[in-house]
């Protein structure tokens, strides 16, 4: 049986109580959201839309972007093998660490990987000048980033992303921007870069490279078990081949419901109370770890890294937690990192106290 790698492992784990190792809204679902989808249960002997089209019709009023510029999938996961599969890329780069599934979908069809090794030094953050340089050499196909970025939550700095943007179109590469985390940023940044879209798209670049946005529903809506991720792309026409190169319902009449619930008008104070909590108790979190005798790396997203302090040989605080009926995330499976590197997401103010009263008898 392959090892599981990712956070969630609830299933494996039977004792936990409280999971701290996904990176889900700390509000949990919303009622709005959850109501539509217990409605659509009434409906699910039939078949689900196959396009989508109520939903996205409504993605298109509150995002700008064209109906005919956007995909829909199970997850946002799925979206990154279909279209890797669809394009089967020769040669990707791809920033250390950074979410595995990337990796594994480009191995998937055998593509040449560069990995741009980020610097714990420098907090992991992406040294653009570093990273275009090293682009040159390498001269990829498609490229894979993330802002804000897992595991390590930095965001890359919008004009540093600007000079990205230039380049692949300047060289023809396929940028895929992962925003899945967007939405937890401040309201005048958790728009990502869907103008800078609209901007490509209206220019038609110049040598053939395309943006594709990817998104999810999953972690700001709480719905990792409804499976709804989404996709915008500068291409109609690689649009066109994922869509019919693919079975046509990857997307249930459950997800797509709550979906469309979830880009209702109640969602605005929904986003505001969950931006608010966010950032305070991702302060609090931090704090408490720092105070523990804990390295934590700066983060924008509704989770942190932090490395322990005890060696890797003595570092045991994930078997620590889920002894206590907590699951965090181990990040030894991330490439550049090892054993003593943890991932926790943000969670009620009471849960993360909780948290950090247990963490005092770590030592």
């Amino acid at each position: 049986m392959m090892e599981y790698g990712h956070g969630g492992d609830i299933y494996r784990n039977r004792n936990v109580e409280l999971d701290f190792s996904v990176n889900v809204n700390p509000l949990g679902m919303p009622n709005f959201v959850w109501e539509a989808a217990q409605r659509s249960i009434a409906f699910c002997t039939g078949y689900p839309d196959s396009s989508c089209e109520n939903l996205r019709g409504r993605l298109s009023e509150v995002t700008g972007v064209p109906e005919d510029q956007m995909i829909f999938g199970n997850g946002a996961a799925e979206l990154i093998f279909r279209l890797v599969q669809e394009v089967r890329p020769k040669k990707a780069v791809i920033p250390a660490p950074s979410f595995a599934e990337y990796e594994t979908a480009l191995r998937s069809c055998g593509t040449e990987i560069a990995f741009f090794y980020l610097k714990e030094a420098e907090s992991f953050f992406l040294n653009v000048s570093e990273f275009l340089d090293f682009l040159r050499t390498e001269q990829p196909e498609i490229i894979f980033l993330c802002t804000p970025a897992n595991p390590t939550g930095a965001i890359i700095r919008q004009e540093d992303l600007s000079k990205i943007l230039d380049y692949c179109k300047k060289h023809g590469i396929l940028l895929v921007l992962d925003e899945c985390f967007v939405e937890f940023l401040d309201e005048e940044r958790s728009c990502g870069c869907i103008r800078e879209f609209l901007d490509w798209e209206t220019g038609r670049p110049e040598h053939g490279g395309n943006l594709f946005l990817l998104r999810a529903f999953t972690k700001t809506y709480a719905m990792a078990g409804l499976r709804l991720g989404y996709g915008f792309c500068t291409s109609r026409e690689l649009l066109d081949r994922l869509e019919t190169n693919w079975q046509p319902w990857s997307v249930s009449i459950l997800a797509q419901e709550a979906g469309y619930a979830a880009l209702s008008e109640e969602r605005i104070p929904f986003l505001k109370k969950m931006r608010e909590t966010v950032v305070k108790e991702r302060q609090y979190l931090s704090d408490g770890l720092t105070k523990a005798g804990f390295t934590v790396f700066h983060s924008d997203a509704n989770f942190l890294l932090f490395k322990d302090f005890k060696t890797g040989q003595e570092s045991w605080l994930y078997e620590y937690f889920l002894e206590r009926g907590i699951l965090i995330r181990s990040c030894r499976n991330y490439r550049l990192l090892d054993r003593r590197f943890y991932r926790i997401c943000v969670r009620s103010h009471e849960e993360n106290r909780e948290f950090l009263e247990i963490l005092k008898d770590y030592r």
